[in-house]
């Protein structure tokens, strides 16, 4: 199966939102979680905000991303689970670093302070 889309936007939180059309023409809105370069390809981690057939409320979906024409993209589920796997991992480090700069107060913008380089270092 694959979907195409044409349409990324922002909501009001400034996530960046992804629409996809499934196979029988419905739209479906998913939040960008994660882009992550992963042996020569692109994949993205979204959440769906809205039901989606297959996927559980509060879980993700991996997608396999083929840049197209323009803004156009084809997103291809990956099912490999030794990719999944790795993706996930690489998901998990990406969330622990994001959760341990909130911790300490970082806000993502280093305008006033010294940076990451001036968080204390997980031993």
């Amino acid at each position: 199966m694959k979907n195409e889309t044409n349409e990324i936007k922002e909501n009001q939180d400034g996530d960046q939102i992804i629409v996809i059309t499934d196979e029988k023409g419905k739209k479906h809105d998913f939040e960008i979680v994660l882009n992550v370069p992963f042996e020569e390809k692109e994949y993205l981690i979204l959440h769906p905000l809205d039901d989606f057939p297959g996927l559980d409320e509060d879980s993700c979906a991996i997608f396999e991303l083929l840049p197209g024409e323009g803004d156009e993209a084809t997103l291809i589920p990956e099912t490999d689970d030794d990719i999944l796997d790795s993706i996930y991992a690489i998901y998990v480090e990406w969330a622990t670093e994001q959760e341990r700069r909130e911790s300490m107060g970082c806000q993502g913008s280093c305008e006033g302070c010294s940076g990451c380089s001036g968080l204390p270092q997980e031993e």
